[in-house]
């Protein structure tokens, strides 16, 4: 009796020992121990998702931490029920330390004679993973563990759970429940199964040992376990556990691959407007999420476009502006994104051949030529360009070198005429094509040269949908924007500017707006062909280059402007007998026939002001005869490329129907109806 009131003595001694060394340790860590609500979590990077204009998901940036974070309501009931089944049962009894859980897995590694068990709540591991670290001393598990009772006093359960499935790793390099959803199953974690929820919940335990494309037997018991321990804890019933059972892993080897991405130029022209703009820490680790332009509708149509209309070899690219606003819609390429990194929609100079005439064009409406009563003669050229030029003479040929007699501008833009542009531009003076594009959106540095008018000076189909997006918007200019707004994770919202600028007046844009209209239209048109294509309102421009290196269609109606160009990527290669219209005014057509079908597209707006005509003094328009009415259809011959030879690389005009101009040309309007 006296020896066994002697060993319990010892032992409450021994009890108050441990107890007070316990809460002297604690105490002593604990000592100068900040608020939690004081404290910063530690940096960690998030993922930077990009979405359409409809909110539709398209790519997500990130760099050495794949992580997405999500709100509560984002995560099922079933993965966080699976979570807590598997990792912390006692999580809605406990007060962020479980003194029982902790009492148990000390008991179950007495008798095991090892650690078999941790007893770390999901409070505890959120702390660790955001607070202060996996150092393994008891120091740090001491303070893990205050700080853990210090969160529960101000998060609720909710709010401790979604964020520990925020940082979490799940393995495969994905930090957090929505990164890991949709590397293994390629879907956010919103719409997770039951035994694709047991399986996420399964990894963490072991997320660098064992993966479910290496071991998928390991994973599958560790599923499964979670499945019974669901079971038991009554989140499911014991036949949905078996069901979920029986089901296989069906996991994806890989993450989504960005490169198939089907705005993958897209994704880049923005990645690199947002590094820009925020450096590239917060554009691949700041969580940022991105709403973009791009129209994913408009996007999927334009590469069927492309696709389908393209013959094999050459490539092409589209890019679609909205005219209102300069936001990019589209911009796609027929290249495959992951061999062939550089972007043919926005960095890749090529000649634009006759679509640059309307700038020359809108330059004569500028300072009073009436297009329909502007005559030139329609001959070969051959120019004295002055000294110093080389080489010094110009020489600019219509069809078959031959004369295509007297026309005014309405004619020979429909006819794409060489000469009679490369006139004008002399009477204008190159630089005033050059003040003109640049004000309607072309950025390229460009040399006022003569064979600026035919396109000798190199662009990209960017700029070019950029410059028509204006005709197209009464000569109001946007620039191109991609980026409509950033929403950080601290809930700051930055939205795009949008402030356009009138570059020409509404009623210069209007006059040839309805010229280009009437060239997709009228037989004689070089883009008279739309209408087997596209029957809704346009109005455009066809171009192709010299050796048919280049071909391209710009055109607009009043709600989008588009460019299309078609052409080797590898350099100038010629297409033998290509023109713009043979490929890129098709892809276009079909394109905005897709977009548009019989949609009704309202006409150009008539401006309350017309330009004020006043006699053409051109040098070049006096020298030829009196204006006579053009060559009659019996007497014109049928319109073929022409060649231009130029100090610059030379351009070819557009290919002509056969059907020849009108005896008159139809005037441009002067009065408001």
């Amino acid at each position: 009796m006296h020896w066994g009131r002697l060993i319990f003595c010892i032992l409450v001694f021994a009890v108050i020992a441990v107890v007070g060394l316990a809460s002297g340790t604690i105490v002593a860590v604990s000592h100068n121990l900040p608020n939690i609500d004081a404290m910063r979590p530690a940096q960690l990077g998030q993922n930077t998702v990009i979405y359409d204009r409809s909110g539709r998901r398209i790519a997500e940036l990130y760099g050495a931490v794949n992580r997405v974070v999500v709100k509560s309501n984002q995560i099922p009931a079933v993965m966080k029920n699976a979570t807590v089944a598997i990792e912390d049962k006692r999580f809605y009894q406990h007060h962020g330390v479980d003194f029982t859980g902790i009492a148990r897995a000390f008991v179950d590694d007495i008798k095991a004679g090892h650690v078999v068990q941790g007893a770390s709540t999901i409070t505890e591991q959120y702390v660790k993973n955001a607070y202060i670290g996996a150092d393994p001393t008891l120091t740090r598990k001491l303070r893990e563990a205050v700080l853990a009772w210090e969160l529960e006093d101000r998060w609720s359960k909710d709010k401790i759970l979604t964020e520990y499935l925020n940082t979490v790793y799940y393995g495969a390099g994905s930090y957090g429940v929505e990164a890991a959803s949709m590397t293994y199953f390629h879907k956010p974690v919103s719409r997770v199964t039951l035994p694709q929820a047991a399986l996420l919940a399964a990894l963490p335990k072991f997320p660098s040992e064992y993966s479910p494309i290496t071991d998928p037997q390991v994973i599958t018991l560790r599923r499964d376990l979670v499945l019974d321990d669901m079971a038991q804890q009554g989140y499911i019933t014991p036949a949905q556990d078996a069901a979920a059972k029986k089901t296989k892993l069906r996991v994806f080897a890989r993450p989504i691959s960005p490169t198939k991405n089907p705005a993958a130029y897209f994704v880049d022209y923005v990645t690199r407007k947002l590094v820009d703009r925020y450096g590239a820490r917060e554009t691949f680790e700041g969580g940022l999420r991105v709403y973009t332009s791009i129209d994913m509708r408009m996007q999927l149509a334009a590469i069927s476009a492309l696709k389908g209309r393209l013959p094999a070899g050459p490539a092409g690219a589209l890019v679609a502006i909205d005219p209102a606003n300069g936001f990019i819609r589209v911009m796609t390429a027929s290249t495959d994104f992951k061999t062939y990194k550089y972007s043919l929609a926005w960095q890749a100079p090529r000649q634009p051949g006759s679509t640059m005439k309307p700038f020359a064009l809108i330059a004569a409406v500028e300072q009073g030529a009436n297009p329909a009563s502007t005559f030139y003669n329609s001959h070969p050229l051959h120019i004295y360009l002055g000294p110093g030029a080389n080489p010094p003479y110009w020489d600019v040929f219509t069809a078959e070198k031959s004369s295509g007699g007297r026309m005014n501008l309405v004619s020979a833009t429909l006819q794409s005429d060489n000469t009679v542009f490369g006139q004008l531009c002399l009477d204008l003076g190159p630089a005033a094509i050059v003040r003109v594009a640049h004000q309607m959106g072309i950025t390229t540095k460009l040399d006022p040269v003569p064979s600026i008018v035919l396109g000798s000076e190199e662009v990209n189909v960017l700029e070019m949908a950029d410059a028509y997006a204006t005709m197209a918007n009464e000569g109001v200019h946007h620039a191109p924007q991609a980026i409509e707004r950033v929403l950080f994770p601290n809930g700051r919202v930055t939205k795009t500017k949008v402030k356009g600028n009138r570059v020409i007046s509404a009623g210069v844009a209007y006059t040839v707006d309805k010229i280009l209209e009437q060239n997709t239209s009228y037989a004689g048109g070089t883009a008279a062909s739309m209408p087997n294509y596209y029957t809704g309102r346009s109005a455009g421009k066809t171009g192709t280059t010299s050796n048919y290196v280049d071909a391209w269609f710009c055109g607009f109606n009043p709600r989008l402007a588009t460019a299309v160009w078609m052409g080797y990527p590898q350099g100038s290669i010629p297409m033998p007998g290509v023109f713009g219209a043979t490929y890129s005014l098709p892809i276009w057509g079909t394109f905005y026939n897709s977009v548009f079908g019989s949609t009704y597209i309202p006409d150009f707006a008539v401006p309350a002001i017309m330009p004020l005509w006043k006699p053409w003094e051109g040098k070049y328009s006096k020298m030829a005869p009196s204006p006579s009415p053009s060559p009659s259809p019996s007497k014109s011959a049928t319109p073929k490329p022409g060649k231009t030879i130029t100090a610059k690389p030379s351009t070819k005009p557009t290919t002509k129907p056969s059907t020849p101009p009108p005896t008159t040309p139809p005037p441009t309007p002067t009065t408001k109806p």
